[in-house]
């Protein structure tokens, strides 16, 4: 995978160095409502600009050093604080959408410092900026996607999981609510970033971004895909 990665970023830089700079590539998104919201959004406001947003297949590990190389343009959505460790990238300063981060756990009377093992996702900055600043002392186990996530907890193998809510809500027909406790741990906004060689072009997408909201677009895109 990180040889097929490098030669994925050769390709994307040749490609860029050949256009003419009006289209700007982003790896491909996990698709839930909130990517295909983002994606609308920001297709409707780079259109208005003058530009085309391309999407590229990526893994999404890598997705940030490739942005942050500049081999991708950006990243569609991330939450705040990326820069810290990815510092070329630029925050769009207009918040797409706010999320949860929930504790979904089999203890019903435990606090977080209490319990005995956890999962999470695997390169999801969300859980590991929680645990940077909220130490975990059991057992910690990583997997690939959400869908694990939630077998383990179900199935007992694990005590509790971090969960962003539009993940979790997808499942929630399938769960047995009552052996289980749902709890808000953080509400986080997302944003839009761009590559620092783009930093000329902020300041016009964040206003193209504030009138599609004062014209009631980002509201009716929200309704849509029921944000």
């Amino acid at each position: 995978m990180r040889i097929f990665s490098l030669i994925l970023l050769y390709c994307l830089s040749l490609k860029s160095m050949a256009s003419d700079n009006r289209t700007l590539y982003f790896n491909r998104p996990a698709d839930t409502p909130q990517a295909r919201y983002v994606i609308e959004l920001l297709q409707t406001a780079y259109q208005q600009l003058g530009y085309e947003l391309e999407l590229v297949d990526f893994n999404r590990q890598s997705a940030l050093i490739a942005a942050n190389d500049g081999a991708l343009d950006g990243q569609l959505g991330r939450i705040h604080g990326v820069t810290q460790a990815y510092p070329n990238l630029l925050k769009v300063r207009f918040p797409l959408y706010t999320f949860n981060l929930q504790l979904l756990s089999r203890c019903l009377s435990c606090t977080f410092q209490q319990l005995d093992s956890l999962v999470i996702q695997s390169g999801y900055l969300v859980a590991n900026r929680y645990l940077e600043t909220t130490p975990f002392n059991g057992h910690l186990v990583e997997v690939k996607n959400n869908i694990t996530q939630l077998n383990l907890v179900t199935q007992g193998k694990v005590q509790a999981a971090l969960v962003v809510d539009f993940h979790l809500r997808e499942h929630l027909a399938d769960i047995d609510l009552e052996s289980l406790k749902i709890e808000t741990l953080l509400t986080i906004e997302t944003y839009h970033y761009l590559h620092r060689k783009h930093k000329a072009l902020l300041p016009q997408l964040e206003e193209t971004l504030n009138q599609l909201a004062e014209k009631g677009t980002v509201a009716m895109l929200k309704a849509k895909y029921q944000i």
